[in-house]
């Protein structure tokens, strides 16, 4: 039976890395993360490869920098995109801990400067991504935009989000444009009384990662078609491509 595929997601923060981050010990780099402490962009990912009937996948804790580990926190927000820091994380994954590797940024209020970027980081990858044998690998990496953050994406499914909050959430047409998305998720979060029992400052983190759960993915990619529709089909052919090599392996 194949093995799962390893991925090495680079993301910003919290909402889409859930407890893995924003710390990490040095002996958990290259090493699984648990499910309990993965987040929503891990569920999108491995929601979006079950779908194509993919195996299922393992996420990968990254290798701390030298500046990460004395102050025991993951680089996060734009800053994963800078070449000089993601040439670090790239030559410290070992072959044979990570099969894929994801990198998924907010465009914010620059999407043509975050485009650029993005270009410039996956080429980084792409670069300094070696396999078993210290060959390069060119076709085992996507990246992605969330436009105009990674709320947007939560919030695409009003009808679900209604649902699970209890708090009527508008619908938005042109959700890509719209610039409030992060503040109007959050309040519906903050008004209502799911998971009120949580008191903790990670209730809001547990949310937005339950969302991810039950989000609709067709009206996500029809909503966000730019942003999400373009890195779940990017990601799907990736996986594809990586599941092959794995059969070839196996």
């Amino acid at each position: 039976m194949i093995r799962p595929i390893k991925i090495g997601l680079i993301a910003e923060g919290q909402t889409e890395l859930g407890a893995s981050s924003p710390f990490i010990r040095p002996q958990d780099g290259g090493k699984v993360i648990e499910e309990e402490k993965e987040g929503a962009l891990h569920t999108l990912i491995r929601r979006e490869l079950k779908s194509i009937g993919l195996s299922d996948c393992e996420f990968v804790h990254r290798h701390p920098t030298l500046n990460e580990r004395k102050t025991s926190q993951l680089t996060g927000g734009y800053s994963i995109l800078n070449p000089r820091y993601l040439k670090q994380i790239l030559i410290a994954w070992k072959p044979e801990e990570v099969d894929m590797i994801v990198i998924v940024a907010d465009a914010d209020d620059v999407l043509e400067k975050r485009q650029r970027e993005l270009e410039i980081a996956l080429q980084t990858i792409r670069d300094n991504h070696l396999d078993k044998d210290e060959k390069l690998v060119s076709n085992r990496s996507v990246g992605g935009l969330a436009i105009r953050d990674f709320e947007a994406w939560l919030l695409a499914d009003f009808e679900a989000v209604s649902r699970i909050l209890g708090e009527k959430i508008d619908q938005m047409t042109d959700l890509e444009n719209f610039v409030n998305s992060k503040y109007t998720l959050e309040n519906a979060i903050a008004q209502s009384s799911y998971l009120a029992e949580n008191v903790s400052n990670q209730r809001l983190l547990q949310v937005k990662w339950n969302l991810a759960f039950e989000i609709n993915l067709v009206i996500l990619k029809s909503l966000c078609p730019q942003g999400y529709g373009t890195f779940a089909e990017n990601l799907t052919k990736v996986a594809e491509v990586t599941n092959q090599v794995l059969l070839r392996e196996n």
